[in-house]
């Protein structure tokens, strides 16, 4: 690779059209933060849109410095960063972050309140694909899961102490794409999570439930037996499912109080239609009131009398839908389809496993993020904390799209010399 022994590659080209996506996206956003809080009445260095303005501006920077960074120092970065994010999620999760609405998520530095949770999804990410990148998987080898089942955990838990359970699932899925890329295959995948599918279908509130949970034992029976699953695996898993079913209850009465109430209020919103259920309720009729082409910017009664709350940040897609209907939704989700495939296309330029398994895992945090949150709007999914990619409103949140955005395009400039190297 060239000038080897450099820390930054200064003969980055830039793919284009990838950051002509995210400055679309981001166009949107700014537009729609605007809008969201047009009726606010603050100076204009102080509103929320010029603040996500300049949190972009700064993104751009930290971006483009990420770009630039070695491959090969990343791989070395990746454990130091890993462990000075656990670092400052312990220092929250024992009371020393600020706390708001119930949750102590940050950290106060005096000119900026940084949200720790947000950058570990990029250590996390790192650490996760350092480790496989080098160690494959197996469902048959238990032992391979051990260590980064505790890679996993130890980010997971400190997260979900604060609490943020939107948040701690983005690392469960970056780590199923990341054992996916490893070596599990589907079918592993789905052995794998059979406990937690056993005690989400379980659980007595949901209609037919004890049917539902019988069929999954069945299946679980059926999938292992067929592919000749050796002994004691399938005896383990067989057990964990139906025990995990028994124990549903007992994980039902771990959640926060807010947590049960979103479930419950996503099954039926209308069972608490001036508390919990009004946000699913003012979301949906702020969408469905857009019809085809919307309002208009800055018209729609849902935003702009404050019906529907925390229009900028989490229901910041309800403001899209009110405001330019059918059509401005169906924008933004080909603008992220876009998005998402170009940055997937990575993958085909090299064979670094370290690199395959960062631009996955990238790519999985944002359509994560914008599977959940949409489908929280439409009232397909319990309303969480979850932000909308370069949409919502979120200083810490915009920079980690912003750093995520740095590593797709830093890996496919260099991934693509890798392979030229692997070939020579």
């Amino acid at each position: 690779m060239r000038g080897s022994g450099r820390f930054l590659d200064n003969t980055m080209k830039v793919d284009w059209f990838f950051l002509l996506l995210v400055l679309l996206l981001m166009s949107i956003g700014l537009t729609l933060v605007y809008s969201a809080t047009a009726t606010r009445e603050t100076i204009w260095y102080q509103s929320l849109w010029f603040h996500q303005g300049i949190y972009f501006c700064a993104g751009c920077i930290l971006a483009m410095f990420i770009a630039l960074i070695k491959i090969d120092y990343w791989k070395k970065m990746a454990w130091p960063f890993y462990f000075m994010v656990i670092i400052s999620l312990t220092f929250v999760a024992l009371g020393g972050g600020d706390t708001a609405k119930g949750a102590g998520r940050w950290i106060d530095l005096g000119f900026i309140r940084i949200q720790p949770s947000e950058f570990a999804k990029i250590a996390y990410l790192l650490a996760i694909s350092s480790w496989l990148s080098v160690h494959p998987v197996s469902l048959i080898r238990l032992k391979s899961l051990i260590i980064p089942g505790l890679i996993f955990i130890v980010p997971f838990l400190l997260v979900l102490k604060q609490p943020d359970l939107s948040t701690a699932l983005v690392f469960t899925a970056v780590t199923l794409v990341g054992f996916y890329w490893a070596g599990l295959t589907l079918i592993d995948l789905f052995i794998l999570l059979s406990p937690v599918f056993s005690v989400l279908l379980s659980y007595p509130q949901i209609p037919y439930s004890q049917i539902l949970w019988g069929l999954l034992i069945t299946a679980v029976f059926f999938v292992l037996i067929k592919y000749h699953y050796p002994k004691k695996i399938t005896i383990l898993f067989l057990a964990l499912t139906i025990i995990s079913g028994y124990a549903s209850s007992m994980a039902w009465n771990s959640l926060e109080d807010h947590q049960r109430s979103r479930v419950m209020t996503f099954m039926d919103p209308m069972r608490d239609p001036q508390g919990e259920g009004y946000q699913v309720i003012q979301s949906k009729v702020a969408i469905g009131s857009g019809g085809l082409l919307g309002k208009g910017l800055g018209e729609g009664s849902q935003t702009n009398l404050a019906f529907l709350p925390e229009e900028h940040t989490d229901f910041i897609f309800s403001v899209l839908g009110e405001q330019f209907g059918f059509l401005g939704g169906f924008t933004a989700l080909t603008l992220y389809f876009l998005f998402l495939w170009r940055g997937m296309s990575i993958c085909r330029l090299h064979l670094d496993p370290f690199v395959n398994l960062v631009v996955a895992g990238a790519c999985t945090i944002f359509l994560f993020h914008i599977t959940v949150n949409i489908s929280m709007t439409l009232g397909m999914m319990p309303v969480t904390g979850l932000p909308l990619p370069f949409l919502s409103y979120g200083g810490s949140f915009l920079l980690t799209c912003m750093m995520l955005v740095g590593l797709l395009v830093n890996m496919r400039y260099q991934g693509s010399q890798l392979e030229n190297n692997y070939k020579n």
